[in-house]
């Protein structure tokens, strides 16, 4: 591994893959910039190594929308790339991303990844399925999906969805290796855990098998989308679909990566895989 030296800057750094990625940074001796919104991307960029863009969401706030949420943040980073040493940026993304995709999540997100491949650096592009984190710390994903006491955990559609999710920690190893690896290859990954479960498999072993589930018939889900301000009608077709690889090359392979199972991280809890 030949190490880039330099500061590594970090858009969204306060989020849940943020926050980890800082953590395993400060092994290295890159200076890391967290920033969030409003934060001067052109000063921290402007000696910065390399970049990580983490800010984007599926859920935005009720005041945003997708494109301010996806792909304003994207212009901004690309803007401030000009003019900066940045050699190397890293996106995270997700499965499924197009700019020709009717969900405005997937449509967004890769309008991002085309403004931040046309801004000439080593660009290196993640699709994940889901990212979860250990049984303390979910991450946003999941943790709606917690269940409290005897109170149902609403789970739209059948729950039948298959997914393929990856560990936070696998997501983080690669981010890294994108980042600062100059052996490390650019381009488009997807990237996804080794297990594909349903997703009421992947909640009863995030439960323990203590929870209730009530499913929402997929019509149903689809009307509360546009009532329910916490709703988007992007994020329940994401959760209506399953979230699988599509045949892009694998970041599992191209980046070395020894994922973790389900199990790995719960303990064996009669996880029932996927057909």
């Amino acid at each position: 591994m030949t190490l880039l030296q330099g500061p590594i800057a970090i858009t969204g750094a306060g989020g849940h893959l943020g926050t980890w990625l800082q953590r395993r940074l400060v092994l290295y001796a890159n200076e890391v910039r967290p920033l969030e919104r409003g934060d001067d991307l052109r000063g921290a960029f402007r000696s910065a190594a390399a970049v990580v863009h983490l800010a984007g969401s599926l859920a935005p706030e009720a005041h945003e929308t997708y494109e301010s949420a996806n792909v304003e943040t994207a212009r901004a980073v690309a803007a401030a790339l000009d003019g900066s040493s940045v050699r190397r940026v890293v996106f995270l993304s997700h499965l499924g991303a197009s700019p020709l995709a009717r969900n405005d999540y997937l449509r967004t997100k890769g309008q991002a990844e085309e403004i931040l491949l046309a801004a000439g650096r080593e660009t290196t592009i993640f699709r994940c399925s889901y990212v979860y984190g250990p049984p303390d710390d979910p991450g946003p994903s999941f943790t709606p999906f917690l269940a409290h006491g005897e109170k149902p955990v609403s789970v739209p559609g059948d729950g039948t969805q298959r997914i393929a999710p990856v560990f936070v920690e696998d997501v983080v190893s690669a981010v890294l290796r994108a980042a600062i690896d100059l052996t490390a290859p650019v381009g488009t990954y997807e990237l996804t855990g080794p297990d594909t479960l349903t997703l009421d498999a992947f909640l009863e072993t995030l439960n323990r098998g203590r929870v209730h589930e009530r499913h929402l018939p997929s019509l149903l889900a689809r009307a509360l989308s546009h009532l329910v301000r916490e709703l988007r009608p992007a994020l329940v077709e994401v959760l209506l679909a399953d979230s699988l690889p599509t045949g892009l090359p694998s970041a599992a392979a191209a980046f070395r990566l020894d994922l973790h199972h389900v199990d790995d991280v719960f303990g064996h809890f009669g996880t029932t895989v996927a057909a």
